[in-house]
C-alpha cells in the first residue's frame, strides 16, 4: 500500500462509528469533483479502514489525498483534514522530494496566474487591465441540448431567465466548470469535450477561468499536470511549419518537455474558438512525420491533435459557436457536448456588483436593468451586462443622469449589435445585416423564431458561418434522425434587425404598407417601436457603416403612422405602445406635436402592471407638453418606484387617478406635498388604516368642483400598527391640509387616552373635517367621553354625532335653512 496508504490509515483510524459511515457516504459526490473512477457503494459499505484505503488508492490514484481531505471537511472533521494536509506535505515529501517536474509545474502555474489574473475589456486602452475576478461570474452550463419545445418557449415568451432558473435548480441538467470532465452515468470519463455557445456568451472567459483556477490549485489538482490554452484565431496567423511541442514551448519557458511527452494523459488542451479556424480538418498528412515533435504546417499539426493522432491520451476541451459544431463533429469524436447558457438572474446581479466597486452605483445599474424587461432578458448574455455597466459607469463619471447615454431600448440593442460586428463578426460580409434583417422580418410576420438550415443555406449561399455572430444553432431529434435549426440570439435582436431592414432595405411604398399592416397586427409593434428608435440621430450614429433612410423622410412616415394609430379602433389597447414609440425617438418637438394633438385632453392607460420604465416613458411624454387635463391610471398597478417617478410630473395633470401600494413614508410625504401645491387642489380625502402590516396609498382625482383628491395613506409608522407615539408626527404631517381635510380614518389601531387631547385639537383645528373615525382603538369610557366635544364644536357652527358602536353618518337637519347655516358636520366614530 506504500507510504500514502500508511498516512491515510493513520488519519481514518481516528474516525469512529457513525463518522466512518458518513465519510464513506460523502465520497460519491466528491469523487465527481476530481473526475475519479467511481467506487461502488457495495464495496465500501462493510469495508474496514485498511480495505477502504486500498479502494481509495486503486480508484482515485493521484487524487486520493484531495478527495479524502474534502470528505473529512464535509463531515466536519476539519482537524483530521488539516492533519492529513500536514502529513501529505511533510511525510510524503520526505520520501518523494520535489523533482524538476514539480519545480517546473510551480513555475508554470505562477506564469499562468500572472497572465490570466488580469483581463481587458473590449474598450481597454493600452496598458489598461482589470482583475479577472472583477469580470468573471459563474455561468450556467447545460449538460445536454435543450429540446425543441424548450427553445421555442424561450424564444416566443422571451423567457430566457425563467428557463435558466429551471435549469439551474436541476443538478442532473447543469454542470459546474470543475465538473466538465466528470465521469458519465456509466462511469466513463470523457476525453474530448465540446463547449458550445453563441457570440458573447462567455466561452473564452470560461476557458480563461479554467486556466486561472487550475494555476491557483482550485481545480483539477492531480488530474492534470499541465493545462495549455490555444486560440484558433491566433493559430490561423502561423505561416511556418511547427510541431505541437514547439507550439507549447514557444509560449511558455522553463517547461519539462520530457515529462510532458512521457505523461500525455496528464495534459489538458483548451482549444478556444473553433468557429474561427480557417483550415479544413481533413488535411492530407500522408507521407509526413507522425510524432509530436514533427514540424508540419499549422493546419496539419492542429488537425492531428484534434483527431487524436498525436497526444492521443491527453484531454481536449474545444469551444465553438453552434453553427460550427457540425463541422467539428465530422472529423472529431466528441464524448460530451455541453452548452453555455450564460447568466441566471442571480448571476446578473453578481456580475453588476462585481463590476462596480461602489455598491450604490451597482444598485443604480441593477435597477436600470431590472426596470427594462427587454434589457433584463438579454442580460443573460455577459457582453450585454458589460455594455450596460460600461455606459452607466461613463455616465456616473461624467456626472450625468445615469441613463443619459443609454436612454432607450433601441440604443442598448444597437450597442450590442455594434459590439458583435466589431469583435465577433470579423467574417461578416457587408450585406450580412441586410440579409439577416430580411429573414428577421419574414420571421416576425409569420411568428417564426426557428429557421431551418435549408433556409439559411439558401440565403447565405451555403455560408451560414458568415452570420454566426447573430444566430444560435440547436440540434434536435426528429423522425429517428438528428436535425438542426437556427434562431436569433434573442427575440428583440430579431425585431431590431427587422426594423433596420425596414428603414434601410425597403422602398417608401413597402415601408408604408408595413406600417399600415402594423395597425392591425400586434406582432409588428416592437419592430415599429425600434423604427422610432432608429429615427433618432444619436442612435443612428452608433451603427457602424450603416445606410439608413434620411431621418426627415423616415420621421414623416412615422408621424403619419402615429396619427393613424391614434384614430384606430384598436387605439385604447395599445396607448402604452405608442408612448414607448415616442420615448424611443427622443425628439422633444416630435413628441410635443403628437402629445398636443391627441393626449392633452385625456390620457388613459389600460395596462395592468406598470413597471418603472413604463412610468419613465409616461413621465417623459407628459413633460414635453404643456398640460394634460386628465391622466387615468386607475386600472394600472403601481408600486413604490413607479409612484416616485410619476410624482415629478403630476403637477402637469389637472386631474389624475391612480392606485399604488407598499409605499415608504418618504414617498407618501412627497406625494402629499405635491397634492398640497397642486394648482387644482380643492379638497383632500385622506384615510389612514392598517392592512396586513403595511401601508398603501390610493389616490383618485375627479374633474369635479367639490372633490379633487381621494387619498388612502397606509404607512408603516411602526412594526405593525399606529400607537400614541405616532400622533405628534401625524398631526404635523396633516397641518398643511388643515383647511382641506374632509375625512380622517384612524380606526382599528392602538391609540389610548394619551392621544385624546391631540385628537380634540385636530377636530377643532381642521375646519373642513366632516368624518373622523377612531373606532377599534383602546380608549377607556372616560377617554371616549372626553372626545365628545359637542359644545366646542357647536361654538364653531358644527354638529357632532358620537356613537360607540356601529357605523354612523353625519347628522344633518331636514330643515334646508338650518342645513345652510351649518359650516361643517363632524361624525366621530369611536
Amino acid at each position: 500500500m506504500g507510504d500514502k496508504g500508511e498516512v491515510l490509515i493513520s488519519i481514518l483510524d481516528e474516525l469512529i462509528g457513525e463518522e466512518l459511515k458518513r465519510f464513506k457516504f460523502s465520497l460519491e459526490s466528491i469523487e465527481k469533483k476530481y473526475s475519479c473512477q467511481h467506487i461502488p457503494r457495495g464495496k465500501l459499505e462493510h469495508a474496514q479502514v485498511t480495505d477502504i484505503v486500498s479502494l481509495l488508492i486503486d480508484h482515485y490514484s493521484d487524487h486520493t489525498i484531495n478527495v479524502v481531505k474534502d470528505a473529512l471537511i464535509h463531515i466536519k472533521k476539519r482537524d483530521l483534514a488539516d492533519q492529513l494536509q500536514e502529513k501529505a506535505e511533510t511525510v510524503l515529501e520526505e520520501i518523494h522530494p520535489k523533482n524538476r517536474t514539480t519545480v517546473c509545474q510551480e513555475s508554470y502555474k505562477k506564469e499562468v496566474k500572472k497572465k490570466y489574473g488580469k483581463t481587458k475589456d473590449y474598450n481597454s486602452l493600452p496598458g489598461e487591465w482589470v482583475d479577472f475576478d472583477k469580470r468573471f461570474t459563474k455561468l450556467l452550463i447545460l449538460k445536454r441540448h435543450p429540446n425543441l419545445q424548450e427553445r421555442e418557449y424561450e424564444l416566443q415568451s422571451m423567457g430566457h431567465l425563467k428557463l435558466r432558473e429551471t435549469y439551474k435548480n436541476d443538478e442532473d441538467l447543469c454542470l459546474q466548470v470543475e465538473d466538465v470532465f466528470a465521469s458519465d452515468e456509466n462511469g466513463e470519463i470523457p476525453s474530448t469535450i465540446a463547449l458550445q455557445g453563441p457570440a458573447g456568451i462567455g466561452k473564452t472567459f470560461t476557458v480563461n477561468k479554467i486556466m486561472f483556477d487550475w494555476a491557483s490549485n482550485n481545480i483539477f489538482q492531480g488530474k492534470f499536470d499541465y493545462v495549455f490554452h490555444f486560440n484558433f484565431r491566433e493559430l490561423n496567423t502561423i505561416s511556418c511549419n511547427v510541431s505541437l511541442i514547439e507550439l507549447i514551448s514557444d509560449r511558455h519557458s522553463n517547461l519539462n518537455l520530457d515529462e510532458i511527452l512521457a505523461r500525455p494523459e496528464k495534459i489538458l488542451f483548451l482549444m478556444d474558438g473553433f468557429d474561427e479556424w480557417k483550415f479544413p480538418l481533413d488535411q492530407d498528412d500522408s507521407g509526413l512525420g507522425k510524432g509530436e515533435c514533427s514540424k508540419q504546417p499549422v493546419a496539419i499539426t492542429v488537425s492531428r491533435l484534434l483527431k487524436r493522432k498525436i497526444f492521443s491520451e491527453s484531454t481536449l476541451l474545444i469551444t465553438t459557436r453552434p453553427a460550427s459544431l457540425g463541422t467539428l463533429e465530422e472529423s472529431v469524436t466528441l464524448q460530451r457536448c455541453a452548452e453555455i447558457l450564460g447568466f441566471s438572474a442571480d448571476e446578473i446581479q453578481e456580475y453588476v456588483f462585481n463590476y462596480f466597486p461602489d455598491k450604490e452605483q451597482a444598485a443604480q445599474a441593477l435597477n436600470y436593468i431590472k426596470e427594462n424587461e427587454s434589457v433584463l432578458t438579454l442580460c443573460f448574455v455577459p457582453v450585454v451586462c458589460w455594455i450596460v455597466c460600461e455606459v452607466i459607469k461613463d455616465s456616473i463619471e461624467r456626472g450625468e443622469e445615469i441613463t443619459r447615454n443609454l436612454k432607450t431600448i433601441t440604443q442598448v440593442f444597437v450597442q450590442f449589435v455594434r459590439i458583435l460586428l466589431k469583435y465577433h463578426g470579423n467574417k461578416c460580409p457587408s450585406d450580412t445585416i441586410h440579409k439577416l434583417g430580411s429573414l428577421a422580418l419574414a420571421g416576425v410576420r409569420k411568428h417564426q423564431f426557428l429557421f431551418q438550415e435549408e433556409e439559411l443555406e439558401k440565403l447565405f449561399s451555403n455560408h451560414i458561418q458568415d452570420a454566426s455572430a447573430f444566430l444560435d444553432k440547436i440540434l434536435f431529434k426528429q423522425n429517428l434522425s438528428c436535425r438542426s435549426a437556427y434562431h436569433f440570439l434573442h427575440l428583440s435582436i430579431q425585431e431590431l434587425l427587422a426594423a433596420m431592414f425596414c428603414v434601410s432595405g425597403m422602398s417608401d411604398e413597402e415601408r408604408n404598407n408595413l406600417l399600415c399592416e402594423a395597425l392591425d397586427n400586434s406582432c409588428f409593434f416592437n419592430v415599429v417601436c425600434f423604427m422610432f428608435g432608429l429615427a433618432n440621430k444619436n442612435t443612428q450614429a452608433l451603427i457602424p457603416d450603416s445606410i439608413v433612410l434620411p431621418i426627415s423622410v423616415l420621421r414623416t412616415q412615422l408621424e403619419n403612422w402615429m396619427n393613424k394609430a391614434m384614430t384606430s379602433s384598436s387605439y385604447d389597447s395599445y396607448v402604452l405602445v405608442l408612448l414607448h414609440c415616442l420615448f424611443e425617438i427622443q425628439d422633444e418637438e416630435f413628441v410635443r406635436k403628437v402629445m398636443e394633438y391627441q393626449y392633452t385632453d385625456h390620457l388613459a392607460l389600460i395596462a395592468g402592471y406598470l413597471n418603472k420604465h413604463d412610468c419613465t416613458v409616461i413621465k417623459y411624454c407628459i413633460e414635453q407638453c404643456g398640460e394634460v387635463r386628465s391622466l387615468d391610471l386607475l386600472l394600472c398597478i403601481l408600486g413604490e418606484e413607479e409612484v416616485k417617478v410619476l410624482v415629478e410630473v403630476l403637477q402637469k395633470c389637472r386631474c389624475f387617478s391612480m392606485e399604488a401600494s407598499n409605499l415608504t413614508n418618504t414617498t407618501v410625504q412627497n406625494f402629499c406635498q405635491m397634492l398640497s401645491t397642486h394648482p387644482d387642489k380643492n379638497c383632500l380625502y385622506l384615510d389612514i388604516a392598517l392592512k396586513k402590516k403595511q401601508l398603501n396609498l390610493f389616490c383618485q382625482t375627479y374633474w369635479h368642483r367639490d372633490l379633487i383628491a381621494d387619498v388612502n395613506v397606509i404607512e408603516r409608522l411602526n412594526d405593525s400598527h399606529l400607537t400614541d407615539s405616532c400622533v405628534d408626527s401625524l398631526s404635523s404631517g396633516l397641518d398643511e391640509f388643515s383647511s382641506s381635510l374632509v375625512r380622517l380614518d384612524l380606526s382599528n389601531n392602538f391609540f389610548t387616552d394619551s392621544s385624546v387631547a391631540s385628537f380634540i385639537q385636530i377636530m377643532l383645528k381642521y375646519t373642513s373635517l366632516e368624518i373622523f373615525k377612531l373606532e377599534g382603538n383602546q380608549f377607556s369610557l372616560e377617554g371616549k367621553r372626553n372626545l365628545d366635544v359637542k359644545e366646542e364644536m357647536r361654538r364653531c357652527g358644527c354638529r357632532l354625532s358620537v356613537v360607540d358602536d356601529g357605523p354612523v353618518v353625519s347628522v344633518r337637519s331636514s330643515n334646508e335653512e338650518e342645513h345652510q347655516e351649518c359650516k361643517r358636520y363632524l361624525s366621530l366614530y369611536i
